[in-house]
């Protein structure tokens, strides 16, 4: 009896051997590409600001055919500029950008406008949408007297308004100044 128990623990011995034998350890690796957000900036074209002008719409930011984009990945623009300079004079003339909105409501009565300065170095946002894209439109907030309701609006053009004597004060010559926008697929913290 002594010989088949001894037996018998001797093979369950070798049985749990041989299960902590089979129990390696094993790895499964999951991976993912994740494409590049594609996206199409549209900025205002060149163009000549007459002699004198104080304001003028310039035309305006709009993004089309965004993809990769989601809530919470969005698309920074900063833009950059300088006053109008000119080679050989040393004068220029300062202007400011900004982004200019005018509203209405279904009765085509205006909200009223909305506009927002656009400084060198700021930065404006293209939020991303659920489906993939980026809103085409930048949005303004506005609170409108009707119900004291707010209300985001549609930006519709870029402003620049330069001021009457900074012009008289400019001495002849061919001035330029360049804006610069500056794109960054950015993910909100």
């Amino acid at each position: 009896m002594k010989r088949i128990i001894t037996l018998a623990l001797a093979m369950l011995m070798v049985a749990s051997m041989a299960t902590m034998a089979f129990a390696a350890e094993s790895t499964t690796s999951l991976t993912a590409t994740v494409p590049a957000a594609t996206y199409t900036l549209n900025i205002p074209a060149n163009q000549e600001i007459p002699f004198g002008t104080t304001q003028a719409d310039i035309g305006n930011i709009t993004v089309t055919d965004a993809a990769g984009f989601a809530v919470g990945k969005n698309l920074e623009i900063t833009v950059s500029y300088d006053a109008f300079t000119a080679n050989g004079v040393n004068t220029t003339i300062p202007y400011t950008l900004s982004l200019y909105a005018e509203g209405n409501n279904s009765n085509s009565s205006a909200y009223g406008s909305v506009s927002k300065a656009l400084t060198p170095g700021t930065t404006i946002v293209f939020e991303g949408n659920a489906s993939g894209s980026v809103q085409e439109k930048l949005k303004l907030d506005t609170t409108y007297s009707q119900g004291g309701g707010a209300l985001k609006i549609p930006v519709t053009s870029i402003r620049f308004k330069a001021l009457s004597e900074d012009w008289g004060k400019a001495l002849a010559g061919e001035y330029i100044s360049t804006i610069t926008f500056t794109a960054e697929v950015v993910v909100e913290e």
